[in-house]
């Protein structure tokens, strides 16, 4: 019954097209359009006409030129549009001049460096102007974003007031909307050039870098010539010369700048203010010690003038002897180990010395804080002291007192007996050195024993594993004073370098410290210690302690694994504060007597002569040669009194 219903309902129902609304509008609409009259009373206005640049009324013109190098030929070019637009606006009736802005040898791409185009924008919003005339859409910017803003800005910042912008050569007046469109065009045209401009650069800098033509500039000490080379300066190249030197022996950057303010010495630009900013560029110029590298830096971004490091992006060249340098290359190495050193060397580079006679013969005079020293250089510094015989028996007898060789042992009392490390029998009262990877650290007991000095002196064997410390004067080259300027005592030296090389020579896992027992001697008024490298008491990681400290079952006494293994892997940390050599845990507990015996007569036989005996300077292989010290000085003096 309900679906019968429902079809009656459906049959008796009227359907309308679903766009039959929209034809009763359309038709509405029709008859509106025709029937609608204008009022008697109305008046139609129309609009102004489109605005131009030639229309009448009495303007305020300024003019806007610039060129992107200071060139002669771009001078010209500058000069030219002055005086065409000067003409132009006194032979135009309704044109009064208001101010011409220049921006010369400034590139377009970007607005933020052009002053004279800010002050015309900002001298056009306060409205000083009615019209801005300009050459051509890229004269007036060469990014497209922002020629479309600033025109816009002139145009809606004072509706009142609009300044319209003229680009001649495109014909294009801004406040005309039809303009609107080829504006944009030429903009990105511009644009476009401009990045155009880039590529064509990068490609003629790679060119002439393959081709050995590099870029040459004036700089301070130096003039190029047409052919592109350098040639020295020499009123310029003393106060280069001076720079080097004395940050060599000592002088900080800032004492560098005051000294050369204070004498008024120009930089290239006539500036005689310096700063320590502006020596340290001068020493890390390349030119300056005759080497010249092409293209250290690149412009990642050429609107925003990114400026960033040339890491292989693009083409370099490096050229060690392009010309003359006016320092060595072995001065200018010297000066960046001590910039290197964040001013740790606050002497300057002291000399490599090392003791050619004596009992303490092939000890290297150490001083803590050089910078990239190794243990190659310091076998290399060792080795200097003695013949090639005497070289090659130095090693086989470090073989045997190190256990790495074997020999006929002609003593007949206890040869056969090993004496165990004195490491064993420490206590707080034993003076100790402690190596780690970064600093040598005296303990209170060991500063205590230099009682008749107020300075130490560190000596190193790298083949006998042995460092000895000897009480000197403050005058001794390589000198560290045992008391710091307050009056507090020097417990620790910073020592990077030439700890890491004594770390790489004994093959020491980096994460451990590395305690040695000191053996103390008095000659008359002499007094110094000695401490074997192979007898280690191996401190371990804070971690390590409190890893210790939560186990009940740690033994008094471990025996560790403490060298690096072949493959350069780092073994496990043991659990253990205090720990010894896993060898020593074995049947075998220390040195042969013997030989203990043999080392131990080092020291027992040393003369108050040995112990005056000074370094003799040596070949710095890290610099090269280079003047000593004293020479440098004098040199700098002499520099102080013509400058």
């Amino acid at each position: 019954m309900d679906n019968e219903k429902e079809k009656s309902e459906q049959a008796g129902r009227t359907w309308r097209p679903q766009d039959a609304d929209r034809e009763v509008l359309k038709a509405d609409i029709r008859r509106r359009v025709w029937s609608s009259n204008a009022s008697p009373k109305a008046q139609f206005i129309p609009a102004k006409p489109l605005p131009t640049v030639q229309d009448e009324g009495q303007k305020t013109v300024a003019v806007y030129a610039r060129v992107s190098t200071k060139s002669t030929e771009q001078v010209s070019s500058i000069e030219n549009q002055t005086r065409y637009y000067t003409e132009k606006i006194e032979k135009t009736p309704n044109w009064d001049m208001y101010q011409i802005y220049s921006d010369e040898g400034i590139s377009g791409v970007s607005i933020k460096k052009r002053p004279a185009f800010l002050q015309m924008i900002q001298d056009a919003t306060d409205k000083k102007m009615d019209l801005i005339l300009c050459a051509s859409v890229s004269r007036f910017a060469r990014n497209t974003s922002e020629c479309l803003e600033q025109v816009q800005l002139l145009k809606t910042k004072n509706p009142s007031h609009p300044v319209g912008i003229y680009f001649e050569t495109e014909n294009i007046y801004t406040l005309d909307p039809r303009s609107e469109d080829q504006l944009q065009i030429h903009a990105m045209l511009a644009d476009w050039e401009s990045a155009n401009k880039s590529r064509r650069m990068i490609l003629s800098y790679d060119q002439r870098i393959s081709t050995g033509q590099y870029p040459v500039l004036d700089l301070l000490g130096y003039r190029h010539t047409e052919d592109g080379q350098l040639i020295i300066v020499e009123s310029e190249a003393e106060t280069v010369r001076f720079i080097f030197l004395a940050y060599v022996i000592g002088y900080s950057l800032s004492e560098i700048a005051e000294i050369l303010t204070e004498r008024g010495r120009p930089t290239l630009k006539g500036n005689t203010h310096w700063n320590a900013a502006m020596v340290k560029n001068i020493m890390m110029n390349e030119r300056r010690w005759g080497h010249l590298e092409a293209r250290k830096s690149i412009v990642i971004d050429h609107k925003s003038k990114k400026v960033t490091k040339n890491n292989n992006t693009r083409d370099s060249a490096y050229d060690p002897e392009h010309h003359e340098g006016i320092v060595t290359f072995e001065i200018a190495k010297a000066a960046h180990m001590v910039a290197a050193s964040g001013r740790v060397l606050k002497d300057g580079v002291h000399d490599l010395t090392v003791i050619h006679r004596g009992a303490l013969k092939g000890f290297i005079s150490v001083w803590p804080f050089w910078s990239g020293m190794n243990n190659e250089t310091l076998l290399r510094i060792c080795s200097d002291a003695y013949s090639e015989d005497e070289y090659t028996e130095l090693l086989h007898e470090a073989g045997l007192l190190h256990g790495t060789e074997h020999g006929n042992v002609d003593s007949l009392t206890f040869h056969s007996y090993e004496a165990p490390p004195g490491v064993y029998f420490m206590n707080r009262n034993t003076p100790t050195l402690t190596l780690s990877g970064k600093a040598i650290k005296f303990s209170r007991s060991c500063r205590s024993r230099f009682s008749k000095h107020t300075h130490i002196e560190i000596l190193y064997h790298p083949i006998f594993q042995m460092i000895v410390v000897r009480g000197c004067n403050a005058d001794t080259p390589n000198a560290i004073a045992l008391d710091k300027d307050n009056g507090e005592p020097v417990s620790m030296v910073v020592s990077r370098a030439f700890t890491a090389a004594v770390y790489e020579k004994m093959d020491w896992l980096p994460q451990y410290r590395f305690r040695f027992r000191g053996i103390g001697r008095e000659r008359e008024d002499h007094q110094f210690m000695f401490f074997f490298l192979d007898e280690p008491q191996i401190l371990l990681p804070k971690k390590e302690r409190e890893k210790l400290a939560e186990s009940q079952e740690a033994s008094d006494v471990q025996y560790i694994p403490y060298k690096t293994e072949s493959d350069g892997s780092v073994s496990e940390d043991p659990a253990a504060l205090v720990a010894y050599p896993e060898a020593w845990g074995g049947k075998n507990v220390g040195i042969n007597y013997e030989l203990r015996q043999r080392r131990n007569r080092l020291f027992e036989t040393l003369t108050p002569q040995d112990l005056c005996i000074d370094g003799t300077a040596v070949l710095n292989p890290l610099i090269g040669q280079i003047p000593d010290r004293s020479q440098i000085e004098d040199e700098v003096e002499h520099l102080l009194q013509i400058l």
